[in-house]
């Protein structure tokens, strides 16, 4: 393969397995909050497999060049510390947990057709078409969980993990306006580059300490 193979394998997989880390670090925090024992030990088994994925795809990156990849991706952090500032507000309850876990294995799902919309090897294709299947057996096994237990989908479109049953309406609505005027406000950021990504995930997270701190004095 030519040096411009090999660094296209590298780049392809490289920015995949930044998703594959995000949904390790999903399942572990889900498996940490969910008081259900059942659910936690599902959460627990994809963030094994995710960590079996990442492990996988680091070997065909050192094996074209490359260095390993560990980090996650910008979205993901801010999603999370999103998730941190909602939780002090509303607090985590199970549908949040787990329709927090669909919104992330759907992003999972949209990063491996990404990488399959490149040209790669065979044994390559090979490899992110098994993990993508996988994500798909994933991704509708956490869909029964949530029709299981009679979690409706959030309102709007609203991933559930935004969506709180356990605060009051006026709460939600005032939430639901929030996020929708937040999130309009991170998408100009991000296209106008007025801010940086870096930028939006320090800003989240020191709001979220502000909020725990208020909490623990008051």
């Amino acid at each position: 393969m030519s040096t411009n193979g090999k660094s296209k394998v590298v780049e392809v997989l490289t920015e995949l397995n930044q998703f594959v880390h995000d949904g390790l670090e999903g399942y572990e925090r889900a498996a940490k909050e969910s008081t259900d024992s059942l659910r936690q030990d599902v959460y627990r088994r994809f963030s094994q497999q995710r960590l079996a994925f990442a492990n996988e795809l680091n070997q065909v990156i050192q094996q074209h060049g490359g260095s390993p990849e560990r980090d996650t991706t910008a979205k993901g952090k801010l999603y999370r510390q999103w998730m941190d500032f909602k939780a002090t507000i509303t607090g985590s309850n199970e549908e949040a947990i787990l329709g927090s876990c669909i919104y992330g294995e759907e992003w999972a799902q949209k990063a491996y057709r990404d990488a399959l919309d490149h040209e790669l090897p065979a044994e390559v294709r090979g490899i992110i078409l098994r993990q993508r299947e996988a994500s798909t057996d994933v991704l509708t096994h956490l869909h029964q969980l949530r029709e299981a237990a009679g979690f409706a989908p959030a309102p709007g479109g609203l991933p559930a993990a935004i969506a709180s049953p356990v605060a009051s309406k006026p709460l939600r609505t005032a939430l639901f306006a929030a996020a929708g005027a937040a999130g309009a406000a991170l998408i100009y950021g991000l296209v106008t580059k007025r801010i940086s990504t870096g930028g939006l995930v320090a800003a989240v997270s020191s709001l979220t300490k502000k909020k725990n701190n208020n909490q623990r004095k008051g």
